[in-house]
């Protein structure tokens, strides 16, 4: 109840307390008197209780009477303190402090932030503090009980990897320096060394180690050991909020690579910038290996190469180790890569890495990025892009910025025409002539380079009736760009179908402009047909492996606009390029005689000039009986080879005396000037021909005389036998 009981030991009346102004007033005696009590006030607010004063007095003339019975004691005057232990400027002036017992209500307020949101990192927490009344170190919380030192806990601190018993302050802010910790509970018990000023600001600073997963900021709650009240806690926002730990993101993540050429080495560069600085991490509080966190790029499909436990990786910064983990197969290709040291997350990281890029032509792969540890924004992986445009400045063999990105790959073909229409592929011969070595020269272009590792194959289709038999053609030359040498190579021929295969077995890579387009003249030697045709359409196709190029090349022959033609064949250039012999105006023709000749038909592989002889006859008498020197010159629209065992047969020699015999004598004459000289290395020449008087048949077989006199042909003969004319 608080009830006070005085017991009056002493006579109080007397003249110096009694109020003689009131006596003689006639006034009923006043005694006046003032005692002074000391109390420990409750641990808790409240409002002044109505404090009554009364007494008895017991003496022979008032037996236990009561003697005054007062109202409540008010406070008419704004205090006046003498400070004790309280802020002064804070307490100054407070209306009714004066009632007794009169508790002011406790609120207790503080505010919490921290200084980084960052996994793994060295967290400082800072707590201020605010009380409206004193916070003194002991307080006595009940009636009777033994006073108890007081002790603010703060509470809901988790998410730290910081563990032990006790944490040390960084700034003390009036506690002790090694207040006792608890990481399950993310608690810390502060105990005050000195009283805690009312109004009076505390702050104290603590550093804890965040753990590596993210988490939502944390609410600590606060309690004061000793005092009951109430409690106003505030936090930081964002990432000042708490134990709020940040989830990881890139603010760069590409993935780009330096060709698209399929079976190429192909360097991936990744270029990576941490949202958050990844640090040396522990997995909880009781771990005692701890780590960094772990970069695992996936999907990155197309590659042919092998798995591998030390892949090479290529790296400045000195955050990245010298090799990662590969491994390779068919649907997806992994590099698991480990960090040596953080990486901060104000700064652009790059590394690299060689891979083989498959044969065959893909897209590029959605290239995927995680890390172990860590929680990231997009989980569990996060998509990487390529790099940007200035990319291809780097890599002037990229021709768009689709192929910047990892693992595209071209799609081979041939470059059939350049950008203004102009054609980037021939097929050419080097003779139209029956039986002649004919050398075909084929000159392709193709947009990436021909790696041996993709087995590149040139295939020539449709090279019919040639004489060239076996299972193989000799190809004299295989040029590339100046400063490349000559790739070797296989060939396979099948006669029957006139397919040429031609598979390289060493890289040819040459690309004067850095675009991937490799150019190739490839020369075979193939021996004409003995006898005309048209030229057949070949088709000229590639593969890599068993991958075939699309569009395939066709050859276009067509005889429009040539003009006038003999036997349906491209014209001879009669005219400018025909030949005119004089020595047939001499001594055979009373006019020049001309005869075409093939010279523009290069462009028109296999085409065959047919052969034709173009003849004048002359004798040396007219008289009967006589000895008659029969002069024959021939021209041929081809050379005569011995290859295609040439026979000239003349007929309509009849009525002569001279008997058939099979060894009829023949001689061969040189005559004409220049370019119209006959017979060249036959001149002087004899041959035996047969030879039947009726009905005046000569058959001249050439094969056995070109071999050994003219092995390389001759297109002019001019030659004479002697016979008896008829009577």
């Amino acid at each position: 109840a608080g009830t006070l009981s005085i017991a009056l030991n002493s006579t109080i009346i007397g003249t110096s307390n009694h109020t003689t102004s009131a006596v003689q007033s006639g006034l009923p005696n006043v005694i006046g008197f003032t005692f002074t009590m000391t109390l420990l006030n409750p641990n808790r607010g409240q409002p002044a209780p109505v404090v009554n004063a009364s007494g008895t007095m017991s003496n022979s003339d008032f037996p236990n009477s009561p003697f005054l019975v007062s109202t409540a004691i008010g406070n008419a005057a704004a205090p006046t303190f003498s400070p004790l232990d309280v802020d002064a400027s804070y307490m100054a002036g407070v209306s009714g402090d004066l009632l007794p017992l009169y508790v002011r209500p406790i609120v207790f307020s503080s505010f919490t932030q921290q200084s980084t949101s960052n996994p793994c990192a060295d967290n400082s927490i800072s707590v201020t503090m605010w009380s409206s009344v004193p916070i003194y170190t002991a307080c006595i919380t009940s009636t009777l009980a033994t006073s108890s030192s007081t002790a603010v806990t703060v509470a809901g601190l988790t998410g730290s990897t910081t563990g032990g018993t006790t944490l040390p302050l960084i700034v003390s802010g009036n506690f002790s320096g090694s207040p006792v910790w608890n990481n399950t509970s993310g608690q810390l018990v502060l105990i005050p060394t000195a009283t805690m000023l009312a109004g009076t600001n505390y702050t104290t600073v603590f550093v804890v180690k965040n753990q590596q997963a993210s988490q939502s900021a944390r609410t600590p709650s606060f309690a004061v050991s000793t005092y009951t009240g109430l409690y106003a806690n505030s936090y930081g926002l964002n990432d000042s909020a708490p134990l709020y730990i940040a989830k990881l993101d890139w603010a760069v993540k590409t993935a780009s690579q330096s060709t698209p050429w399929p079976c190429a080495a192909n360097t991936i560069t990744v270029h990576l910038q941490p949202t958050v600085s990844l640090l040396l991490c522990k997995a909880n509080a009781t771990d005692s290996n701890p780590g960094y966190p772990v970069l695992t790029i996936s999907n990155l499909v197309g590659s042919a190469t092998s798995s591998s436990s030390s892949l090479a990786v290529a790296s400045t910064s000195g955050v990245f180790a010298s090799s990662g983990v590969w491994t390779q197969s068919a649907t997806a290709g992994q590099l698991v890569l480990n960090l040596i040291a953080p990486m901060n997350a104000s700064q652009v990281y790059n590394f690299s890495f060689s891979l083989v890029n498959q044969q065959q032509s893909q897209i590029a792969p959605n290239v995927s990025l995680a890390t172990s540890r860590l929680t990231q924004v997009s989980s569990p992986y996060a998509v990487m892009s390529a790099q940007s445009a200035g990319w291809m400045i780097l890599n002037p063999g990229l021709v768009s910025t689709d192929e910047i990105a990892a693992l595209y790959i071209r799609r081979p073909a041939f470059v059939a025409n350049s950008p203004v229409g102009a054609p980037r592929w021939s097929v050419n011969q080097s003779s139209p002539y029956p039986c002649a070595d004919n050398t075909i020269t084929v000159s392709l272009t193709f947009n990436v380079p021909l790696f041996s590792s993709c087995v590149p194959k040139v295939i020539i289709t449709n090279l019919t009736n040639t004489g060239t038999s076996g299972t193989s053609v000799s190809v004299t030359s295989l040029y590339l760009p100046a400063g490349y040498p000559a790739a070797p190579y296989t060939v396979s021929w099948a006669q029957s179908s006139g397919t040429l295969a031609l598979t390289a077995t060493s890289d040819v890579v040459a690309s004067a402009s850095g675009n991937g387009e490799t150019s190739v003249l490839l020369a075979l030697t193939l021996i004409n047909p003995p006898f005309g045709q048209d030229a057949p359409t070949l088709s000229i196709s590639a593969q890599f492996g068993s991958l075939a190029f699309p569009a395939p090349l066709t050859s276009v022959h067509s005889d429009s606009g040539l003009g006038t033609t003999f036997d349906g064949h491209p014209a001879d250039a009669v005219g400018a390029g025909a030949f005119t012999d004089n020595y047939l105006l001499d001594s055979l023709s009373t006019t020049p005689q001309s005869y075409p000749v093939a010279s523009t038909f290069s462009q028109f592989p296999l085409f065959v000039v047919s052969p034709r002889l173009h003849t004048l006859v002359a004798q040396s008498t007219p008289f009967p009986c006589a000895p008659n020197t029969i002069s024959f010159a021939v021209l041929s629209r081809v050379p005569l080879l011995a290859r295609c065992q040439p026979q000239v047969t003349i007929t309509g020699l009849g009525s002569t005396r001279t008997s058939s015999s099979s060894s009829m004598t023949v001689t061969f004459l040189s005559g004409g000037s220049g370019a119209g000289g006959f017979n060249g290395s036959l001149a002087g020449q004899t041959m035996s021909a047969g030879w039947l008087q009726v009905p005046g048949t000569l058959t001249l077989n050439l094969t056995s005389l070109l071999s050994s006199a003219a092995p390389s042909g001759v297109d002019r003969l001019l030659f004479q036998i002697s016979v008896i004319n008829s009577n």
